[in-house]
């Protein structure tokens, strides 16, 4: 009788055991399930976000190389639209005006349509623009046309900026609105000084929500054109900048390490215009500063004022590059210095 009471008590301790065991089982199975559905319900959308980023990123930039390893020049001179296009008759051309519709009525160069600067993202307009012919942007100083010849060579056009606009085009200031001719230097002093940082910073976050590469290039423009950020700073001030230890800019020379060497914009690290494409060159750049490009007349500088910000950057054209800032010849290479407008006739409408 006493064995067989033992034998119950240890059957039930069993039974009791396997009942506990099972409940804690359960336990880790629904904790373990809650965790997988909290995991699948919020990851895969930053996921999505991050992989949109690097798409968007990765486009631009492949655009972007494209372009600048094919080895054309970003300019065209005043000369060479004159002789091939308004004297020459060439049919091999396409000149587009970016100045304000005003402006533009006032005076600009014979055979050009308008498209102001501010309206050069949108389809409707690229619709007006053959890919068969050679592309001139044209604005008031060079700057605006060259950010608008870069996005046109990244969609596949071949295109070019009229060196210097309309100040290289005519004395004319009718065309030029409130816009000023370039007189002279600001001479300010260059430095010799070597600068570099390391490549230690990510690429911006950007998101298009879009597939095709002329769809994100075209966002990505839309948002930077909108934004109503000034295309260029001026050398004014950047220079009390400077003087002041305002930290909110980063400057980066566009100039070839030859003429870096011998004399930059003080602080400016040396990231040559055929490099800055590249993602460790690009990993140099800070997220929390004003990006300020300087070359040599400020129109490769604006070439890549367009592709910083598409990429999400802060950036901006220092305004007419090393020719602005000193009458140092030294670190101009073989860039020669404006002089005076070439000063052909203008149509008006």
């Amino acid at each position: 009788m006493i064995k067989k009471q033992n034998l119950l008590k240890q059957l039930f301790l069993i039974v009791l055991l396997a009942c506990t065991f099972a409940v804690v089982g359960c336990e880790d199975v629904e904790d373990e399930t809650v965790l997988h559905e909290i995991t699948e319900t919020g990851s895969p959308v930053a996921d999505q976000d991050q992989n949109q980023s690097v798409t968007d990123s990765k486009t631009i930039i492949e655009a972007t190389a494209r372009y600048i390893d094919s080895g054309k020049s970003p300019t065209i001179s005043p000369q060479d639209v004159f002789d091939n296009v308004v004297n020459g008759h060439s049919s091999d051309y396409f000149l587009i005006s970016l100045q304000k519709p005003e402006d533009y009525a006032k005076g600009h160069v014979k055979g050009a349509i308008n498209i102001p600067y501010g309206q050069f993202y949108k389809k409707e307009t690229l619709n007006k623009i053959p890919k068969n012919k050679k592309i001139v942007t044209i604005c008031y100083t060079g700057h605006t046309a060259s950010q608008a010849a870069m996005l046109l060579n990244q969609l596949g056009y071949e295109a070019y900026s009229m060196k210097f606009g309309m100040i290289g085009w005519t004395s004319n200031p009718g065309p030029m609105g409130t816009v000023k001719f370039f007189t002279k230097p600001a001479d300010y002093p260059v430095d010799v000084t070597p600068v570099d940082v390391q490549p230690s910073n990510n690429l911006p976050n950007i998101n298009s929500g879009k597939s095709s590469k002329e769809d994100i290039i075209l966002t990505a423009t839309e948002r930077y054109l909108t934004s109503g950020k000034s295309p260029t700073i001026s050398a004014e001030d950047i220079y009390k900048a400077i003087t002041t230890g305002d930290n909110n800019y980063f400057l980066v020379s566009l100039q070839k390490p030859e003429d870096y060497a011998k004399g930059h914009v003080k602080g400016a690290i040396n990231i040559p215009y055929s490099q800055l494409v590249k993602e460790n060159q690009l990993r140099k750049l800070p997220l929390d500063k004003k990006i300020v490009l300087i070359c040599y007349t400020g129109h490769t500088a604006s070439y890549s004022t367009m592709f910083l910000n598409q990429l999400g950057y802060d950036a901006y054209a220092l305004k007419f590059g090393q020719m602005g800032w000193s009458s140092n010849t030294a670190p101009m290479g073989t860039v020669k210095f404006f002089t005076k407008p070439a000063d052909y006739e203008v149509t008006a409408n």
